[in-house]
């Protein structure tokens, strides 16, 4: 079994190549196939003439055999040296003509149903239009001469039993054949086909796998820009962390260390360092707040600030903040007015708002001119609540205003030359938008600015939304 699958292994591959396309590698297929049944058949032919046909049959009906047989070898040996197309046009100019011989000298039909075979696979193995409409007028006229031959010499046609079982057998074997070549043109279509289905799916799976791919790597790509992100705005934190202590907190100490080296020296006396004390005093309120300012600010950007929400009383807050900050309005000839009212609740974190509201009331102060006023006031609505700082300043332009809002430092003097950081309003921001508010500015060049905070009341009522900010 082992032996007859290998022999007919090598039979369908001979001249076999992997130059070849697909196609033409199961045209190969068939062909050698239909050349093997051909020899076959062609060699039982030539023994049957040989062993046990009739006493009329002659030398050239053994010899018309046998020229069938060589023609199949023939064409193996021509496919066998790569020769395909060459092997092409020798079956089709041979084979027909040797068939048509082979009926003339044998007095039994049958035999010219092959020509009808040749007809079909010249559209198979032909391709050039001129190629195929020889091949078939060519074994098509065989054919008709054959068939007016024995219509015009039935005589000619032998009636015993034994010319009868050949015809009979060459009809059986010449159907047989175009069933076999049907059935195999048929087979290697159909495997043709699931080849295409099978190459389909794959090529389908490998783009689903792909697109998979795609996906993981624009998810990774989107992640490293995320984290590229993250590490430029650690890294604009340190800029400004290192901006700001080398300059505004740095001059700051050193304001102090050198009062108190002069005093150490005997260059200040006790009289000298007496008044001095307010301004050492300033400077280190000045120290504080900006300390605080950049630790707020840090702890916020590093997403390192606890948010703790509840109900507060926002008439205690503004109180802690306006006595915090009275004897400073006092000392530059500005009005602070605290005009919230009683039992004003806001749902906000309470040292958060403690933050906001003294970088508010603290900016209103440092741009407000002697004889000005700050006022400190709400408005209730249905669901929210209103918190105002208003002043009658220098006003913001829109240029500084858009400036402020940014995340970029900018910082500018005050009124009485105060030096700023430039986080105040960006720690208001911040913060506001932590605790699902809303921040929004009116202002105008020489008649003062108002910022409003607009806070939730009830829990209830939080969306949990990030705020936008208007300006």
């Amino acid at each position: 079994m082992i032996f007859l699958q290998n022999f007919v292994h090598k039979i369908k591959n001979i001249g076999y190549t992997d130059y070849l396309s697909d196609y033409e590698k199961k045209r190969l297929v068939i062909f050698n196939i239909l050349n093997f049944t051909g020899f076959c058949l062609a060699t039982i032919r030539t023994l049957y003439t040989l062993l046990l046909a009739p006493t009329w049959y002659n030398y050239w009906t053994v010899a018309s055999n046998f020229g069938l047989v060589s023609a199949f070898l023939v064409l193996f040996a021509v496919i066998h040296r790569h020769l395909y197309s060459t092997a092409t046009v020798v079956s089709f100019a041979t084979i027909p003509a040797l068939l048509a011989f082979s009926s003339l000298t044998t007095p039994d039909s049958g035999t010219e149903i092959y020509l009808i075979l040749y007809m079909m696979l010249a559209f198979f193995f032909l391709h050039k239009i001129r190629n195929i409409i020889f091949a078939f007028s060519y074994s098509l006229l065989l054919y008709v001469g054959l068939h007016f031959y024995f219509k015009n010499n039935p005589a000619g046609t032998a009636s015993s039993s034994m010319a009868i079982y050949y015809t009979s057998f060459n009809y059986l074997c010449s159907f047989l054949m175009i069933f076999i070549t049907m059935y195999l043109i048929k087979f290697q279509v159909w495997k043709y086909e699931r080849s295409i289905k099978a190459k389909k799916e794959l090529i389908r799976l490998s783009n689903k796998n792909i697109l998979f791919k795609t996906k993981q790597i624009e998810q990774q790509s989107a992640l490293l820009q995320k984290k590229n992100a993250e590490l430029t705005e650690l890294n604009n934190i340190k800029i400004k962390l290192f901006s700001i202590i080398s300059h505004d907190l740095r001059t700051s100490i050193y304001a102090l260390k050198n009062i108190m080296d002069a005093f150490a020296k005997g260059a200040f006396s006790k009289e000298d360092m007496l008044m001095s004390l307010p301004g050492v005093n300033a400077e280190v309120d000045k120290c504080v707040e900006l300390m605080d300012n950049l630790l707020s600010w840090a702890r916020n950007q590093l997403n390192e600030s606890k948010v703790t929400l509840q109900s507060l009383e926002l008439s205690n807050i503004t109180s802690n903040t306006y006595k915090l900050f009275s004897k400073k309005a006092a000392e530059k000839g500005i009005t602070l007015i605290n005009n919230i009212e009683p039992n004003t609740c806001a749902y906000a974190d309470a040292d958060m708002m403690k933050t906001i509201l003294r970088n508010l009331i603290g900016n209103a102060l440092k741009f407000t001119r002697a004889g000005g006023c700050v006022e400190i006031f709400s408005e209730k609505n249905n669901e929210t609540v209103n918190l105002m700082v208003k002043d009658d300043g220098v006003g913001i332009s829109e240029e500084a205003l858009t400036k402020i809002f940014s995340e970029k430092y900018y910082t500018t003097l005050g009124t009485g030359q105060e030096m700023g950081t430039g986080l105040g309003l960006m720690i208001c921001r911040d913060f506001i938008k932590s605790n699902n508010g809303k921040f929004t500015v009116s202002s105008k060049t020489g008649e003062g600015s108002c910022f409003t905070i607009t806070l939730p009341i009830y829990k209830k009522n939080l969306q949990m939304q990030e705020a936008s900010v208007d300006y």
